[in-house]
């Protein structure tokens, strides 16, 4: 019994302490004296051009019948560059040369990447480190509801 006990304890102590931070800060690494939270810190913090700028491929999500069922995948369809000094370029892939290419200027927050090219603003939605997400019609594609892009380098 008492055995059982410490044990209870020790795994009640393992599972709480995560949750206590220490001089004052809660486990989302904000300050109980200042009031402020983990994401307004990271906030000021954010470094839009560290975080998003290089070469994204974007591909649609495909699907077709074959003989064994429904088979999925994806169709690369064009790169979006984003420059370290702001610029972009959209530029479709060779097999894709009839959608049309674009160039402008960029800008991120921690939860979108706005595109402001020569025919209107396209707004990506940022899925998480390595993927962005928009809407594929804004881009000239037909027939595809979004298009995901991927860091590509």
């Amino acid at each position: 019994m008492r055995r059982e006990l410490a044990l209870a304890g020790a795994l009640a102590l393992a599972i709480g302490l995560p949750l206590v931070g220490c001089n004052g800060t809660s486990a989302e690494g904000g300050s109980a004296a200042d009031g402020t939270s983990a994401s307004e810190s990271q906030s000021a913090d954010f470094d839009a051009v560290e975080a998003y700028w290089g070469q994204w491929r974007g591909s649609v999500a495909t699907t077709e019948t074959t003989i064994y069922g429904n088979a999925g995948g994806t169709e690369p369809m064009l790169d979006v560059n984003l420059g370290q000094d702001g610029s972009c370029t959209v530029e479709p892939l060779e097999a894709h040369a009839d959608l049309p290419s674009d160039e402008g200027t960029w800008e991120g927050t921690e939860s979108e990447v706005t595109l402001h090219l020569s025919g209107g603003d396209i707004v990506l939605t940022v899925v998480d480190q390595v993927t962005l997400e928009g809407n594929a019609a804004d881009f000239g594609i037909a027939d595809f509801d979004t298009i995901q892009f991927d860091f590509y380098g």
